[in-house]
Parts: structure tokens; sequence; C-alpha cells
């Protein structure tokens, strides 16, 4: 695959990420808001648990953009 391609979908992949991610915290923190106000209880353990996988998904997605921009720096030697 073009490294200019690979960057792209990894950047475009690491933003939807984010973006999910942002929306569960936002979620998680009018719960929380909500629990402390003695609206609503606290936020489930499955929101939680969602949010935690975002996270995990976010750091792997900055990992390969990471990489990818490594090997974009490599000089390509040909011999």
């Amino acid at each position: 695959m073009d490294k200019r391609l690979a960057l792209l979908t990894s950047i475009a992949e690491l933003k939807s990420s984010h973006d999910e991610a942002a929306a569960m915290l936002s979620r998680i923190m009018l719960n929380a808001i909500r629990a402390a106000r003695s609206e609503e209880d606290a936020p489930p353990l499955k929101a939680m648990r969602q949010y935690r996988k975002a996270i995990k998904e976010l750091k792997i997605q900055c990992l390969q953009v990471e990489m990818i921009l490594a090997e974009m720096e490599i000089p390509q030697h040909v011999h």
C-alpha cells in the first residue's frame, strides 16, 4: 500500500476513534454529574468498559500512525 494512502487512512481511523471516545466520555460525564446531583445512578459499568475499549482503540490507531510516519522518515536505499 502506498505510504501516503496508508497514513491518510490511519489518520481518518484515528479521528473516527477519537470522535467515538469523546462522545462516550461526554455521556459518562453527564451521567456522573447527574449521579452527583442524586438525579440518577452512577454511570453504568458497561459504559465504562466501552470507553476503556475506545481508548485502547485510540492507542492502537496512534501507534499505527506513528509507525507509518517513522517509515516515511527512514530513507529508502535502493541497491
